[in-house]
């Protein structure tokens, strides 16, 4: 039998995978901590493009929290998921249940499409292990 933590890196590296070599750093986040619950950096990743985890964890839960507010005000029903375009890549935030979310940041190569299907069934995995 797997640990949770082994399960959630599997699920991240997966991900990675799937994604043939466009997610640069995946994060399982606690929601009311902030704080990274599981991380994948593929081997090769580039530390000066791709930032720590406790700043990709923190900065992520600010977004995600202000952006709930917004949906809140907006109308638009609960939140799901939230694509952030740079000049050089994506950061993708989704929910991954009650307890946590998922953030994943990209190179700009990434097929959007699906990474939104591949996060929304890891995310729903995420939350059937937590």
């Amino acid at each position: 039998m797997s640990s949770k933590t082994e399960m959630l890196t599997e699920l991240l590296e997966d991900l990675s995978r799937a994604s043939q070599g466009n997610v640069q750093a995946s994060v399982i986040i606690s929601r009311s901590q902030g704080l990274p619950i599981c991380t994948h950096f593929p081997p090769d990743h580039d530390s000066s493009v791709v930032p720590e985890e406790d700043v990709i964890a923190g900065r992520s839960t600010q977004i995600e929290s202000e952006t709930r507010k917004v949906f809140k005000q907006l109308k638009r029903g609960p939140f799901a998921r939230m694509l952030i375009e740079g000049e050089s890549g994506y950061v993708i935030i989704c929910d991954a249940g009650e307890e946590s979310i998922l953030a994943v940041l990209t190179t700009k190569g990434a097929n959007i499409g699906y990474m939104f299907f591949m996060m929304a069934r890891v995310a729903r995995r995420i939350a059937s292990i937590l």
